[in-house]
C-alpha cells in the first residue's frame, strides 16, 4: 500500500524532533523502523513494502531512532559494524583489512555495554568528585567567613584596649593635672600668706626706722637730758627688734619647678616605658609574622639591576636589555618579589636611599598592566597599592588617588616596615628609624594573592630587602 492508497487519517506526519521516512515523497511520515542493510528508515506503510519486496532475505530491521547515515563509513560507504579499541574508532570491514590489521577490533554490539559500563563509573566517581570538590568549597567559604569574623572580632577587640588604654591615660592625665594644679594653689596660698606677714612686718620696721632717725636728730642736739629722755624708748625698741621672729622664706621652697618636678619626671619615665612597650610588641609581631622575600628576575625593568642574592635592587643609567618576558614590567621602572602573599599576616623591613630620589614601596595583583603607554605606575591603578617617599615626603596611592601621610616630614627615615594583613585587608607603613612610628595605614579588601613590588627614579637610588 503506497501513498496514494492510504486511508484518510491513517499516517502519522512528522515533528521536527522526528525521523522522517525515506521513501514518503512530499509531505514527510515518521519513520517506525529503519533496515540496517537497505540503510534507510521507513514508516508504517512502506515498511510493508519493504518486507514484501525482500520475501526470504534477512534484512536486519531495528526501531528507527536516528540518523542510519551516521552509521555509515565515509570512505567506503558501508555500515560501520566494528570498532577498534586502539584508535577508538567505529570502522567498517573494509577499514579493518586496509588500515586496522591486528589492531584490537570488537563489535560495536560488545563494545557499547563496556562503554556504557565505562561511562556510568565515570559519572559516578564524577559526581563524588563534585560533591567532595562542593565540600571542600563550601568548608574554604566558611573557613574565610570565619577567618574574617576573626579578624574582624580582633580589630573590633584591639579598638577597644587601645581605647580603654587612651581612656586611662586621660584620667591619669587629668589625675595628674589636679594635683599639679592642687600644688600650685597650695604653694601659691603659702606664698600669699607669707607676703602679707611680710608687708607687714616691713611696714613695721619702716615706722620704727622713722623713730630711729628722728632720736638720731635729737642726739645731734646739745641737750643731753631731752635726748635720754627721748631715748627711754630705745631700751624698748631694742627688745622688740629682739625678741620679734621675723619670717624667713626660703626661695627654693617657692621655686617654680619644685613641688612639679616629680610629677613631670613621673609622665616623662611612664612615656619611655610606653615606647618601649610599642618596641617590643612590634618586636615580636615581626618575629611572628616576618617573612623572606625574593626579587623576581623576570619582572625587573632594563634600568634596574639586581645584585646580593636577588635581595637588592638599583637604577642604573646602562640599559641591560633582559630577554621578553611577559612578566617584566617594560615602560615603569619597577619590580615585584616572586612570592604570592595572602593568608596569615606578614611583615617585611626594607633599607632604601639615598635621600631625596623617589622610591615606591606597593603590593599589587599579579595581573597588573606592565607593557605599553598605559601601563601604570605603583598605586595608579585598582590593582596595586603604594607609598611613595621623597625627601621626607610620603603619599600613599591607589587607584590613582592618594592621600598625604600624617607623618612629620622632618622624620625622614631610610628603613620602611610593611605589615600586611591579607584577610583582613590591611596595610600599613612604619618607620623604623629612630623611635618606630606609623606612617600610613590602609583599610581594603583583597580579592587574590598580592606581590610585594618597589619603583626607583633617579639613577643610583636604590632598596634592600632586610634580613629580620
Amino acid at each position: 500500500m503506497d501513498e496514494k492508497t492510504a486511508k484518510p487519517g491513517h499516517f502519522s506526519y512528522t515533528v521536527p524532533s522526528d525521523l522522517a521516512c525515506d521513501v514518503c515523497t512530499g509531505r514527510k511520515r515518521k519513520a517506525e523502523q529503519s533496515c540496517i542493510d537497505c540503510i534507510a528508515s521507513f514508516c508504517e506503510n512502506h515498511i510493508k513494502l519493504h518486507n514484501s519486496l525482500h520475501v526470504g532475505k534477512r534484512h536486519r530491521l531495528v526501531k528507527a531512532t536516528g540518523n542510519l547515515k551516521d552509521s555509515i563509513c565515509p570512505r567506503h560507504n558501508k555500515r560501520m559494524e566494528v570498532f577498534c579499541r586502539r584508535d577508538q574508532q567505529c570502522l567498517c570491514n573494509l577499514c579493518v583489512s586496509n588500515n586496522h590489521k591486528n589492531h584490537d577490533v570488537v563489535l560495536i554490539e560488545v563494545e557499547v555495554p563496556e562503554k556504557k559500563i565505562k561511562l556510568g563509573k565515570m559519572q559516578q566517581k564524577t559526581s563524588k568528585m563534585i560533591q567532595t570538590l562542593e565540600k571542600d568549597e563550601r568548608g574554604l567559604i566558611q573557613a574565610i567567613k570565619s577567618f574574617e569574623t576573626s579578624a574582624v572580632k580582633a580589630v573590633e577587640e584591639n579598638e577597644k584596649s587601645f581605647t580603654e588604654l587612651i581612656h586611662f591615660i586621660r584620667t591619669r592625665q587629668c589625675a595628674v593635672n589636679e594635683l599639679v594644679l592642687a600644688q600650685e594653689e597650695a604653694v601659691v596660698k603659702k606664698v600669699n600668706t607669707l607676703l602679707e606677714t611680710l608687708e607687714q612686718e616691713i611696714s613695721n620696721l619702716k615706722s620704727r626706722d622713722v623713730d630711729l632717725q628722728n632720736l638720731q636728730q635729737i642726739s645731734q642736739a646739745e641737750n643731753d637730758v631731752f635726748f635720754l629722755q627721748s631715748a627711754s624708748s630705745v631700751h624698748h625698741l631694742s627688745k622688740l627688734i629682739q625678741t620679734d621672729s621675723f619670717s624667713q622664706i626660703s626661695a627654693s621652697s617657692v621655686h617654680p619647678l619644685g613641688p612639679f618636678k616629680l610629677s613631670t619626671d613621673a609622665v616623662s619615665d611612664l612615656i619611655k616605658q610606653l615606647h618601649l612597650l610599642c618596641q617590643w610588641r612590634f618586636i615580636t609581631i615581626s618575629e611572628r609574622d616576618g617573612i623572606k622575600l625574593t626579587l623576581d628576575r623576570n619582572t625587573l625593568h632594563n634600568h634596574l639591576q639586581l645584585s646580593n642574592l636577588d635581595k637588592e635592587l638599583t637604577a642604573v643609567h646602562a640599559s641591560a636589555d633582559y630577554p621578553f618576558h611577559a612578566d617584566r614590567f617594560e615602560r615603569r621602572m619597577q619590580a615585584s618579589c616572586c612570592e604570592g602573599l595572602r593568608g596569615s599576616p606578614c611583615y617585611w623591613e626594607v633599607e632604601y636611599g639615598p635621600k631625596g630620589s623617589w622610591v615606591t614601596f606597593s603590593v599589587s595583583y599579579k595581573g597588573i598592566k606592565r607593557k605599553g603607554k598605559r601601563a601604570p605606575l605603583f598605586g595608579r591603578c585598582k590593582s596595586s597599592w603604594a607609598l611613595r617617599s621623597y625627601g621626607g615626603i610620603y603619599q600613599f596611592w591607589h587607584d590613582n588617588k592618594w592621600q598625604k601621610s600624617g607623618m612629620d616630614s622632618s622624620l625622614d627615615c631610610s628603613r620602611i616596615g610593611i605589615y600586611l594583613d591579607h584577610g583582613a585587608g590591611i596595610l600599613a607603613f612604619y618607620s623604623l628609624s629612630g623611635n618606630f612610628s606609623l606612617i600610613s595605614k590602609f583599610q581594603t579588601k583583597f580579592t587574590e594573592p598580592v606581590y610585594a613590588g618597589f619603583g626607583l627614579v633617579g639613577t643610583g637610588s636604590h632598596i634592600r630587602l632586610c634580613d629580620l
